[in-house]
């Protein structure tokens, strides 16, 4: 009599069926192949089979205290069996006729290393203890600043005071805030036309995205229809681009602000001159065997001056240079559409996510990715370098997990009980995490406490906890966190809801 770890899989899948975990049926269902055995077994496994085959086991495991080792059968202890069985009690009686093996040899390793930390910590006076343990208080953040309804937002890259809101009415707003005082003291409009989408044939042409220029003087909105346009930091008009179709859901400049790349859902990407206006590129990039409407990506990256990366068919990365029809190079590796793209300039390496759920890392002159890390069991919505060998990710499975290319290990991890991750973002100084969930709370994760830890935590064989900063609790009820940006001086943070008007909260 036995049954395989597979079996078992199902059985745990089929109970959280019935007790409607969801999220955690859905995380099984990725990582193990219960769906092939709900396909043979699923009439022949009445509800609640797990649990009556725990019950089972726990009757079974009292009665051996009736039977001796030599097959005598003991005095009967009327006062034991009318007590309640329970798992404790099972686990108990177990325990004491099948004692723990004594862990030797390379079993022994992972208890010497927790001892030779703990003799670390002992070592280390108490004044540093204290600190320590005082920066690992979770503060409740405090909201300085309600902002009307927006769908999206962006602080000003070099001025602290400038955010720029993006509306589901066509209309973007910049605004010059004074946190202190909480006040705004200016408004500036950056109006888009009213005009039908053509896939949709709505009216609304809300703003889909917003991207500051490097420099801080210039910003490009984007909207349902297609269209974008170009603006200073005062609010002036200063071009309008009309080749896309349909929603623009990536805008990304390259670093001296004279071009920019844009990307939409039916796959146009467009290389335009930010100065003249002129489109100098058009890439349709199609997958054959796939649905004409389906995206091959959310993002896309500039990796020099006059070089970026798009997402092409099946997964794969194209590599471009301007002014070249064909592509440099093409990356293979992801299965599925690309969510995330970012160039470390310091290191020369790119990072990629994709809704196939992994992360890679590309080293220049090579097509095959150096470090492909598996983990999340839902789409990456972000991910970021945090040094030149430390990543940062957060997924809809409500994980955020910190990883090390050099080690090709995962290093830290925090799970948020299944509650999906809708936005991320690490701050411009790499010492936070904004982490914004569908339940309307928004958490900072302390990068710079983390890798403080990891230092001193380099012989633990497990991931680490990642510190929590602070949060901060949306008031209404089913509130998602739509967006969320980081203020140029890292003090601030501007947050997008579903329901309700945007926040901006301080550390």
């Amino acid at each position: 009599m036995s049954i395989t770890s597979e079996e078992l899989n199902y059985l745990i899948w089929r109970y959280f069926q019935e007790t409607g975990s969801q999220v955690s049926a859905l995380a099984l269902q990725d990582e193990t192949r219960v769906l092939e055995f709900d396909k043979k077994y699923k009439h022949l496994i009445p509800i609640g089979t797990l649990v009556n085959l725990i019950q089972k086991g726990i009757l079974y495991t009292e009665s051996e205290l009736l039977v001796g080792y030599d097959g005598t059968i003991k005095e009967e202890d009327t006062k034991h069996y009318t007590q309640d069985f329970n798992l404790a009690q099972a686990l108990q009686v177990d325990r004491e006729n099948c004692p723990e093996i004594v862990a030797k040899g390379r079993f022994a390793l992972e208890q010497n290393m927790e001892e030779r930390v703990q003799e670390q910590d002992q070592d280390i006076p108490n004044s540093v203890q204290a600190k320590s343990d005082g920066e690992g208080i979770v503060k409740s953040l405090k909201e300085v600043m309600k902002l009307n309804r927006m769908v999206n937002c962006k602080w000003n890259p070099t001025e602290s005071n400038v955010l720029a809101c993006g509306r589901s009415d066509s209309v973007a707003k910049i605004l010059h805030v004074d946190v202190e005082a909480q006040n705004i003291i200016k408004t500036t409009d950056l109006r888009h036309p009213f005009a039908p989408n053509s896939g949709s044939g709505k009216v609304t042409n809300e703003i889909t995205c917003l991207a500051w220029s490097p420099n801080g003087k210039e910003i490009v909105t984007g909207v349902e229809n297609g269209e974008l346009r170009l603006w200073n930091v005062e609010g002036s008009l200063q071009n309008i681009f009309n080749f896309h179709r349909c929603p623009v859901v990536a805008i990304e400049w390259n670093a001296n602000a004279t071009h920019f790349i844009t990307a939409d859902v039916e796959n146009v990407t467009i290389v335009w001159n930010a100065i003249t206006g002129t489109a100098l590129q058009h890439f349709e990039l199609r997958d054959q065997t796939s649905s004409p409407n389906e995206s091959l990506g959310v993002d896309i990256e500039w990796i020099e001056e006059d070089k970026f990366v798009i997402p092409g068919p099946q997964g794969s990365l194209m590599v471009f240079q301007m002014d070249e029809s064909k592509p440099m190079g093409k990356l293979l590796g992801h299965r599925s559409a690309i969510s995330v793209l970012e160039f470390n300039i310091s290191n020369r390496m790119l990072l990629s996510a994709s809704d196939d759920h992994t992360l890679r890392i590309w080293r220049g002159g090579s097509s095959n990715s150096s470090n492909c890390f598996y983990g999340h069991s839902q789409s990456i919505v972000s991910a970021s370098w945090i040094d030149n060998d430390k990543v940062v990710s957060a997924s809809m499975d409500g994980s955020v997990r910190v990883w090390s290319h050099r080690e090709n290990i995962l290093l830290a991890v925090s799970m948020a009980d299944g509650v999906p991750i809708f936005a991320a973002q690490l701050s411009q100084d790499k010492s936070k995490y904004a982490v914004g969930f569908m339940d309307g709370q928004t958490s900072i994760y302390d990068m710079r406490l983390l890798l403080s830890r990891l230092q001193k935590a380099r012989l633990l064989a497990a991931p680490i906890a990642i510190p929590v900063y602070g949060n901060y609790q949306s008031s209404k009820d089913a509130n998602c966190v739509y967006d969320l940006s980081w203020c140029h001086d890292n003090n601030r943070i501007a947050i997008a809801y579903s329901k309700e008007e945007g926040s901006i909260i301080a550390l």
